[in-house]
């Protein structure tokens, strides 16, 4: 998945630059964040990449807006749950059907992992999760 693109063309300051960056990369992945309640393994997929990107350039302004640590800390762990649930993605697809009990036990896992992601994504500042909550990103 290609990243949207950030218009900048009307950007004056830093702080323009800076909510420029950080909304069209929230916005790309609350676009994306339905994946949390299909499972689907590519659209989750999809939307780790989006968290990841919305994580990065919320690191790289920390130190201009120190609210954004929190947050990014919190992508990070939704990166990891569904990376592990990607992890189990893959085992469940090479794994032979003579094991029904390790099938059941990664598809729980997964199930469970999956919803890890959407409870932190859910409990978000409104401000970063949602395009419907239309809270600026800065205090």
């Amino acid at each position: 998945m290609k990243p949207r693109r950030v218009d900048l063309k009307d950007a004056r300051t830093v702080r323009d630059v800076i909510e420029g960056v950080v909304r069209t990369r929230r916005d790309e992945a609350a676009g994306l964040s339905g994946a949390l309640e299909t499972g689907e393994m590519q659209s989750l997929h999809d939307f780790r990449i989006a968290c990841k990107r919305l994580r990065y350039a919320m690191e790289r302004f920390c130190k201009r807006v120190v609210e954004f640590a929190e947050t990014a800390t919190r992508l990070g762990e939704i990166q990891d749950a569904l990376g592990e649930a990607h992890d189990r993605d893959v085992l469940l697809a090479i794994l032979p059907p003579t094991m029904p009990e390790t099938e059941r036990r990664l598809n729980d896992e997964r199930h469970r992992l999956v919803q890890r992601a959407a409870e932190i994504w859910n409990a978000l500042p409104a401000s970063y999760s949602g395009v419907t909550r239309t809270a600026p990103p800065f205090p």
